[in-house]
C-alpha cells in the first residue's frame, strides 16, 4: 500500500478533478453490470448525484460506504474515516492488481501495481488472502472488513477520523487527514438515506444478484437443513463460559465448552448421533467425515479451522453461522479462559491465520443388497 499512499500525499492539495486524471492513467475498467446492481449490505443503482472530478462509480462507492456505515450504526466519525481511507488508498476504486493475475478475472474500476494490494481499501492478499480473491474484490466485503477492524481498536471513539483511519489502515506516511474535507462532502451527499428503507440480504443468505439464487462475488450458498441445526445446537450455548477440554457430544463438562467441544457438540447434536467428531481442532479437520469446502462455497453449519502461519496443525474453530444484514461473516464459537461462547465476526476471529472449511454431511441409511434382502 505504501507507494499508492506516496504518490496521493504529494496531491493531496490539488482540486479534486485530478483524481479523475489518475483514474484514467491507471486504465478503468467497466463494471461488471451483476457487481452494479447490487452490493450485499448497501444499495445499488444510480446515485443522482454529481461532484466534479468524481465519476458515478465513485460516487457509487461512496455511497455505499456510507450506506452501510449506517445499516452497521456506525457514528458519522468512523464513516467518514471509512470514506477517507478509500479515498487515499484507491481514489474510491475497486482495483485488481497487475501483481495478483487472478484479480484481473474479476470486475473492477481499473489495474493497479502496488506490491499484492486490491480493492478500495488495497487489503494485501498476502496477509488478508486467507479469505479468497473473490471476497477481496468484492466492494462490501472490504467496506465491511473497515468497520469490523474499526470495531475492535480501544479508544476508537475519541479518535478523530484520520486518526481512525490510519490506527485501521497503519499506513506510511499518514496520508488520510489531507482526504477529510472530500470525505465530508461526500457523507453530507448521501447522509440522508434510510438503511431500513433497503433491501438486506438475511442472515446466512447472499443478496438478490442477476439471477435466480446469485449474489456478489464471494456470497456464501444458502444453509441446508442440516447446515441450519448445526448454527442452532451451536447457539444454544451462547455465553457459556469457555473450558479448556470442556465439552462432549451431551453439552457442556466441567462448566463449558473449548472451541472443539463445541463443534463436536454441534455436529453430533444436528446428524442425531450419527457424526461423533474427534475432541481436537486438528483431528476434527482431518476426519473423514468433513468435506473440504473452498471458501467461497461455505455454508452455515460448516466449520472453519483456523493456522497460524508457519504451523501445520490449526489450533481454533468455529461454526460458521451465515452473514447478518450488514453482509458480515459471523462464526459462532468458544474464543479463550476468561471469555463466553459468542457470535462474532469472522474477520476479527480469524485475524491473519489460514482458514480451511470443512463440511460434515449426514451419512445416508444404505440400501441392502440383493442377497442382504433375501434373509430379510
Amino acid at each position: 500500500m505504501s507507494s499508492t499512499r506516496t504518490i496521493l500525499t504529494g496531491i493531496v492539495a490539488l482540486p479534486v478533478a485530478l483524481i479523475v486524471l489518475l483514474a484514467v492513467l491507471v486504465g478503468i475498467q467497466p463494471a461488471d453490470s451483476c457487481t452494479a446492481q447490487v452490493l450485499a449490505g448497501g444499495v445499488a443503482g444510480p446515485t443522482g448525484q454529481s461532484l466534479a472530478g468524481l465519476n458515478e462509480r465513485q460516487l457509487q462507492l461512496a455511497r455505499n460506504g456510507v450506506v452501510i456505515g449506517k445499516q452497521r450504526r456506525a457514528p458519522e466519525s468512523v464513516i467518514i474515516a471509512e470514506l477517507a481511507a478509500m479515498i487515499t488508498e484507491s481514489t474510491l476504486r475497486n482495483l485488481a492488481n497487475s501483481n495478483v493475475p487472478e484479480s484481473l478475472s474479476f470486475p473492477n474500476d481499473g489495474v493497479g501495481a502496488d506490491h499484492d494490494s486490491v480493492g478500495p481499501h488495497q487489503m494485501r492478499v498476502s496477509v488478508w488472502g486467507r479469505v479468497g480473491i473473490a471476497a477481496l474484490m468484492n466492494v462490501a466485503y472490504q467496506v465491511n472488513w473497515f468497520y469490523d477492524q474499526a470495531a475492535t481498536i480501544t479508544g476508537a471513539a475519541s479518535m478523530s477520523s484520520a486518526e481512525l483511519a490510519q490506527a485501521v489502515e497503519v499506513s506510511a506516511p499518514n496520508a488520510y487527514a489531507g482526504q477529510l474535507d472530500l470525505a465530508q462532502r461526500l457523507y453530507a451527499m448521501f447522509a440522508d438515506i434510510d438503511p431500513a428503507s433497503m433491501p438486506a440480504p438475511a442472515p446466512g443468505q447472499p443478496a438478490p444478484g442477476c439471477g435466480p439464487g446469485s449474489g456478489p462475488p464471494g456470497a456464501p450458498v444458502p444453509a441446508s437443513g442440516y447446515g441450519q441445526a448445526v448454527v442452532a445446537a451451536a447457539q444454544r450455548w451462547i455465553g457459556t463460559p469457555y473450558v479448556w477440554g470442556g465439552g462432549d457430544a451431551n453439552g457442556p463438562t466441567g462448566g463449558g465448552f473449548d472451541c472443539s467441544g463445541l463443534t463436536l457438540y454441534a455436529i453430533y447434536q444436528a446428524s442425531g448421533g450419527r457424526i461423533r467428531l474427534p475432541h481436537y481442532t486438528q483431528a476434527q479437520q482431518d476426519s473423514p467425515a468433513g468435506q473440504v469446502v473452498p471458501f467461497d462455497q461455505r455454508q452455515p453449519g460448516d466449520l472453519i479451522f483456523l493456522t497460524s502461519a508457519g504451523e501445520s496443525d490449526s489450533h481454533h474453530v468455529a461454526v460458521y453461522a451465515g452473514r447478518d444484514a450488514d453482509g458480515t461473516d459471523l462464526v459462532i464459537h468458544a474464543p479463550q479462559t476468561g471469555e463466553t461462547v459468542t457470535t462474532a465476526p469472522l474477520s476479527r476471529v480469524a485475524g491473519s491465520d489460514h482458514l480451511d472449511v470443512r463440511r460434515y454431511t449426514t451419512p445416508q441409511p444404505r440400501s441392502p443388497t440383493v442377497e442382504e434382502g433375501k434373509q430379510l
